[in-house]
């Protein structure tokens, strides 16, 4: 299991005044083919209430019958965490967005972060025809704080 990191994972990130509205965006970009339970890893702060996630793929799948599938959770980032991961929280297992390209909008209960996670994209099952692209996690939400 290889965890791919994004972009910004080690950029700190801007954290407006709380109750403020905040958008995240980052990306990975594959350049070999996933395998199964590999992990794509996108920084959130601490503080972040997450309201919504949407993943932008582009088509990394081009076979005629497509197999690319992934889950979409999250997964503590600090040192000692408080928290356990929950790798399907945004999307369940078996999201086929990258067969083709496009948009994944996921459906969750909004979810208050209080110390740094990562967004979590897990691969579950590989490419039959890999091509290069790249995965981009928007996160939106507002800044409530750590207490």
């Amino acid at each position: 299991m290889a965890t791919l990191k994004s972009v910004g994972d080690n950029r700190a990130k801007f954290m407006p005044g709380d109750g403020r509205g905040l958008s995240l965006t980052d990306k990975v970009a594959l350049t070999a083919n996933p395998a199964v339970n590999d992990v794509l890893t996108y920084l959130i702060p601490a503080g972040v209430e997450v309201t919504g996630v949407e993943i932008q793929c582009d088509d990394i799948d081009t076979n005629g019958t497509p197999t690319l599938a992934f889950s979409v959770g999250y997964a503590p980032a600090a040192i000692e965490p408080t928290l356990v991961a929950a790798p399907a929280y945004f999307a369940a297992a078996g999201q086929t967005t990258g067969r083709t390209g496009g948009r994944l909008i996921c459906s969750f209960k909004p979810i208050w972060f209080k110390e740094d996670v990562f967004l979590t994209i897990t691969i579950g099952a590989t490419a039959a025809t890999f091509a290069a692209g790249e995965i981009h996690v928007m996160v939106n939400g507002s800044s409530r704080g750590v207490m």
